[in-house]
């Protein structure tokens, strides 16, 4: 029986059905594997590097002490351990007193990332340390001009005398805010003591630092979280909503959509194979019957041949993928400047838990029905037409399809969605194809000539068989399409969030009377400085004369439990005659020069506190207030690095306070001694330097944008195995045809015209269909995903068409025009 089985199983290896479900799954195998582990070390890399940007793996954030002993725990999972102080304190030198922020940090600060210091007060470069020294301070280079001291000198912070040892050239979790005022003080966290300035009632920020492997870092999560207070965070660098937070989470969407696509397209193309490959069989089958095979017999041949197929493309996929990772590897390393860690487990399991649903899940159903044959059917050819139940198979292959989308997004409500937006696709194309292919029928009386009525009509005859075939053509293609565009057009639009001249730099603190002078210099340098933004701190306490919370967090306490949500914090709020770069005005009119008492509100910051078009919102300035008119709400970009605001007030109204003024400009590498010279001349400044932020945003979408040229070329591999099962799928059919025309005296010319007609058809309206729904898709990515502006992309409807016609109608008639050169007898044998 084994050598029978073996005997069968490599005849069937030269028939073809068997060898598009083996490379379907190999590529299928294949491409999860390098997805998977490019993408989960690519996602290790990026998290791993994004750390220095809280100088730490994880960290824990509360304002007083925690009661707990986390060095120890640190200790006990083999952990690193930082621990940091931030509080505001008066500086003393010089017979000068300067506000300052102070960072008081452990000897092993900081645990990623790099802290540089320098022993020169102004210029770039700076050695990279840990930590600061017990009874020495590093400052930020605008207090040596704001106090007037030089490296060596000593400085007084409360009670504690201090010697100045360097100048903060980088701090790798410096926060991003342009409205930090307070310019950085590092000292050791042992002097904190000494200077006897923290008190009972003092604004204390602490944050217990760790960092280590994955795993360990999960373990001390679980721990922690269930310990810690309410005000007392356990955060990472995905936590909160800062732009970097926002491109890795975009990042990681993209990646997750990178794996699925081939995988879905190879699952077609096993589908379309097996159906084939068990059609072919009914006949053998009924013989084995007849000769006195049992149905046990028969199963251990058949379920053997697709467990050989499948073990050994699962296996070769491995392999495949193996040999084929040092090279992407090595060029995605390369082309992102970044290291990658070794692969884990997770890449072997997801690929081979993928080959095994796509080799069983996708040929089972079918396969299994094969063995109802009847014996009768060696008699009877139509004896077992209804054999395979449909309804069944196609039940049995959507759970399958929800069992990989399961696997992929480990998300319940997620898999749901993507597999109803799915079914809903497909409906839509067969209802499409079904009327595109009726319209067709009717026109086809008013065609001339004879083969393209007989492309037509066979089109239409085959309308059932056709509609799969659309199905399978327009997924391919749109699939193409989506990628295609994404990595030519989306992320070159999201690139340009981030242009080359983006702003690197914010400055601060600008007065009245220096403005010009500033505007002067930078002018005479040929450094753009963008627009001056007069900036106001202001607290909402009002809506509509509704008192709101002021809780942090729109958190209420027992008083305010009857108030409405506020934004629970004070709020910067500026003017502007234009629209700044990337807001949008979705409702109302845009603030005029002659608006009185009038604002624009940010969209999301309205929904969160339910403020509509109209409302009246009251300010508290200091002790004076103010109320306005919500006159516009307007969409905001915050990825953009340009000074943004959830509150833009008429120029009227910022007229009537004091107010110092915030812009943004890009700072060239070769200027930075002339910016400690402008620094030098307008010692109130605030300056801030966000380069590495922006480069760190930059790396995460070159990444992406590299995840997603690997994923074409799977996505195009993956569709000429679905095109090619198709077409193979319809051979039988097509030679039964060619012996019909060819004894009613068609000629082989015609008859090759009407082959070639058929394939352009549908190679045309599936590539028209795919357009459509491709650019449906492209208009969620552009607002959902991207959120960027919705705009149509007419190249599709150029290249969607051009491309089926083309790709559909070659590899169409590449495998049917050969049977045009067998004469009618030799056509009439291979029926049989």
């Amino acid at each position: 029986m084994n050598k029978l089985i073996w005997r069968l199983f490599r005849a069937e290896l030269r028939r073809g059905e068997l060898t598009i479900i083996a490379a379907a799954i190999v590529l299928a195998v294949s491409s999860v594997w390098l997805f998977s582990s490019i993408t989960d070390r690519l996602e290790q890399a990026i998290f791993s590097k994004s750390g220095d940007f809280i100088a730490a793996d994880r960290l824990v954030r509360s304002g007083h002490p925690v009661d707990l002993d986390l060095a120890q725990r640190a200790s006990r999972l083999q952990l690193d351990y930082a621990e940091q102080l931030l509080f505001p304190s008066m500086l003393y030198a010089n017979d000068k007193l300067v506000l300052a922020s102070v960072k008081a940090v452990s000897n092993h600060y900081p645990l990623k990332g790099a802290l540089r210091v320098s022993k020169q007060p102004t210029g770039s470069g700076g050695a990279s340390i840990k930590g600061v020294p017990i009874g020495q301070v590093y400052l930020a280079e605008r207090l040596f001009y704001q106090l007037g001291v030089n490296i060596g000198d000593q400085i007084e912070i409360g009670e504690a005398t201090l010697k100045i040892a360097g100048r903060i050239v980088n701090e790798p979790d410096a926060p991003f805010s342009v409205f930090m005022t307070a310019p950085r003080v590092m000292i050791n966290i042992a002097d904190v003591l000494q200077t006897e300035v923290v008190q009972p009632g003092s604004r204390l920020s602490y944050r217990y630092m760790f960092a280590g492997s994955k795993s360990r870092l999960a373990d001390l999560e679980l721990q922690l979280k269930p310990l810690l207070a309410d005000n007392q965070r356990f955060i990472n660098v995905s936590s909160g909503s800062s732009p970097l937070a926002n491109a890795l989470t975009k990042a990681q969407q993209f990646l997750l959509l990178a794996g699925l696509i081939g995988v879905l397209l190879a699952c077609v193309a096993i589908a379309v194979a097996s159906r084939l490959y068990c059609q072919r069989h009914y006949d053998t089958v009924a013989m084995f019957k007849v000769v006195g095979a049992s149905k046990v017999q028969i199963r251990r041949i058949y379920i053997g041949h697709l467990s050989s197929v499948v073990l050994l493309s699962t296996l070769l996929g491995l392999g495949l993928a193996s040999i084929l990772q040092w090279p992407v590897v090595n060029y995605v390393e390369a082309s992102i400047n970044i290291t990658l860690p070794s692969a884990g487990l997770k890449p072997y399991l997801m690929a081979v838990g993928s080959g095994l649903i796509c080799g069983f899940a996708f040929t089972l159903p079918t396969l299994l029905q094969l063995f109802n044959v009847a014996p009768m059917r060696v008699i009877r050819r139509d004896s077992d037409d209804g054999v395979v139940k449909p309804l069944w198979v196609g039940l049995w292959m959507l759970l399958s399809v929800f069992g990989l989308l399961w696997l992929y997004s480990a998300s319940l409500s997620l898999s749901l969605i993507l597999l109803g937006v799915g079914l809903l696709a497909v409906l839509v194309l067969l209802l499409t194809s079904q009327l595109l292919l009726w319209l067709l029928k009717k026109r086809s009386s008013n065609l001339g000539h004879v083969s393209l009525k007989i492309a037509v009509s066979s089109l239409y005859k085959r309308a059932k068989q056709n509609r799969v075939q659309l199905i399978g053509f327009t997924v391919a293609i749109k699939l193409a399409l989506v990628v295609w565009v994404i990595q030519q057009d989306l992320i070159s639009e999201w690139q340009q969030q981030l242009p080359a001249g983006a702003p690197n730099h914010f400055v601060y603190n600008i007065s009245q009377q220096q403005k010009q002078p500033l505007i002067d210099r930078f002018a005479a340098e040929n450094i753009n400085l963008g627009p001056l933004f007069p900036m106001l701190r202001g607290r909402l306490v009002a809506i509509n004369d509704e008192l709101v919370s002021q809780q942090a967090n729109g958190e209420y306490s027992d008083k305010e439990s009857s108030r409405r949500r506020g934004a629970g914090r004070e709020l910067n709020l500026s003017s502007t005659a234009d629209l700044p770069y990337r807001n949008q005005v979705i409702d109302g009119q845009w603030l005029s020069p002659q608006s009185q008492q009038q604002a624009s509100v940010e969209q999301d910051f309205a929904e969160r506190l339910a403020i509509k078009l109209g409302d009246t919102l009251r300010f508290m300035v200091g002790a004076s207030t103010f109320e306005v008119k919500v006159s516009s709400i307007r969409s905001v970009d915050w990825n953009t690095m340009q000074p943004n605001f959830f509150v833009l007030l008429s120029q009227d109204v910022m007229a009537s306070f004091p107010s110092g003024y915030l812009s943004s400009f890009n700072l060239p590498a070769n200027k930075s001694a002339w910016m400690a010279e402008t620094m030098a001349s307008f010692p109130t400044l605030v300056l801030i330097d966000v380069k590495a932020l922006i480069q760190q945003l930059s790396q995460v979408v070159d990444q992406v944008s590299l995840a997603l040229r690997l994923v074409l070329v799977v996505v195009l591999l993956a569709s000429s195995l679905v095109l090619f099962a198709q077409v193979q799928g319809s051979l039988q059919e097509r030679r039964l045809q060619t012996v019909i025309l060819r004894t009613l005296g068609a000629s082989g010319k015609v008859l090759r015209n009407a082959v070639i007609y058929e394939f352009v058809i549908l190679g045309l309206l599936s590539g028209f269909i795919a357009a459509c729904a491709a650019q449906g898709v492209l208009l969620l990515l552009q607002t959902q995903v991207f959120e960027i502006r919705p705009m149509l992309n007419w190249s599709l409807w150029l290249i969607g068409p051009v491309l089926g016609m083309v790709v559909i109608a070659s590899m169409g008639a590449s495998s049917t025009l050969r049977l045009l050169k067998r004469n009618s007898a030799q056509l009439v044998r291979s029926l049989r």
